[in-house]
């Protein structure tokens, strides 16, 4: 136990001007519905000291326990573990610290306690790319979209292979694109006779990918390879803001239909 608690470890900490007040972070960090509309799809909880937040992308929840409760500074979470379970050492938690900075809102979070061995080291990849992205999906959410309740437009087909084998798949001449999209520049995406087009804020192949889609009214693509091996899953998402039903639902079944094209199910 004594080495467990002293094994070196590793945190992701990063953080983001926005130009939106203390306030509205806050409640962005703290409010399900709010939390809804940037980060998990699915959110419940009871925000307060002791309270939990519970988030689910679909396919399982997870809840963590509130254990700091400063409103407008502050917000810290650890992982609620059925009753009787240990949680292991030394543990991993995630704080959202906000401070005002030279007229802006920074927000900074720090996902801390990760093993730094060596076999963890494409878990913690995913992670720094997973909170890069979402704390761009705040900003963005704060600064384009306030209040504004998001519709998600997923599909997480199982696929095999290799992250590169399922990328150049999915971003290839016979995928979504002629050409791999890259950091800063513009894309276009087609979903049969759907076209995302926006500009690429993340792409790190075989990885993560992330834009703003221009042509969704400034909503989100979100693309994340999940695994590698037999099976496995690829995570592709749209988030529209102030996007009709049938237009979302025609992208949804879009998206399906070319996902079944690239990733038949063997089943």
């Amino acid at each position: 136990m004594t080495e467990e608690k002293n094994a070196p470890t590793r945190s992701v900490d990063i953080e983001a001007e926005i130009d939106a007040s203390p306030e509205a972070a806050w409640r962005a960090l703290t409010q399900p519905e709010e939390i809804s509309r940037w980060f998990a799809p699915d959110v419940t909880g009871e925000p307060g000291p002791g309270g939990h937040i519970t988030v689910s992308w679909g396919g399982g929840e997870w809840t963590s326990k509130i254990v700091a409760w400063n409103p407008g500074s502050h917000l810290g979470l650890r992982d609620m573990l059925p009753e009787g379970q240990e949680p292991p050492e030394p543990g991993t938690a995630l704080d959202y610290f906000i401070e005002s900075r030279n007229g802006k809102t920074v927000v900074r979070i720090v996902n801390s306690g990760f093993s730094a061995d060596d076999e963890w080291a494409d878990f913690f990849h995913m992670l720094e790319n997973g909170w890069a992205f979402f704390i761009w999906n705040l900003r963005h959410y704060l600064e384009r979209h306030p209040g504004t309740p998001r519709t998600m437009i997923s599909a997480r087909p199982w696929v095999s292979g290799s992250k590169e084998e399922v990328w150049s798949r999915m971003f290839g001449p016979d995928g979504l694109c002629d050409v791999p999209p890259k950091a800063g520049e513009a894309f276009a995406l087609k979903l049969e006779d759907a076209v995302l087009e926006g500009s690429a804020v993340l792409a790190d192949r075989p990885w993560a990918f992330a834009g703003r889609l221009s042509s969704l009214n400034d909503g989100v693509l979100h693309v994340e390879m999940e695994g590698s091996g037999d099976r496995w899953k690829v995570g592709f998402w749209m988030s529209a803001y102030d996007v009709g039903p049938e237009r979302c639902g025609a992208l949804q079944a879009a998206l399906d239909a070319e996902m079944a094209r690239l990733f038949p199910d063997p089943s």
